[in-house]
């Protein structure tokens, strides 16, 4: 992908909603590389005994998730609920393939 331009540099509505545009392809890539670590974690899961869902490791990835957020001037609530939704959609698919 070409390089982004800043916000501030966009002259256009059209060129600012070019950039959302290319910036939501690039977090649906991410997206598709930690499902494949999702895909990895089921394997390690079966081999070590490990349920889908893992209560403590969901509530630190939220917390993590949610600082980073904060850090970075973003809202952690907003943050906190979108990967409660990765989450919640990992877990499903760790428990069909899991058995449970």
């Amino acid at each position: 992908m070409d390089r982004l331009r800043l916000p501030e540099n966009c002259k256009s509505m059209s060129e600012l909603r070019r950039q959302i545009d290319a910036i939501d392809v690039e977090l649906v890539e991410m997206l598709v590389r930690r499902s494949r670590y999702i895909d990895r974690a089921v394997e390690l899961k079966k081999i070590e005994g490990l349920p889908a869902r893992v209560a403590d490791r969901v509530a630190e990835v939220l917390d993590r998730v949610a600082a980073a957020a904060g850090d970075r001037g973003l809202d952690p609530e907003l943050v906190r609920s979108l990967w409660s939704d990765i989450i919640e959609w990992s877990i499903r698919r760790e428990s069909r393939e899991l058995g449970g």
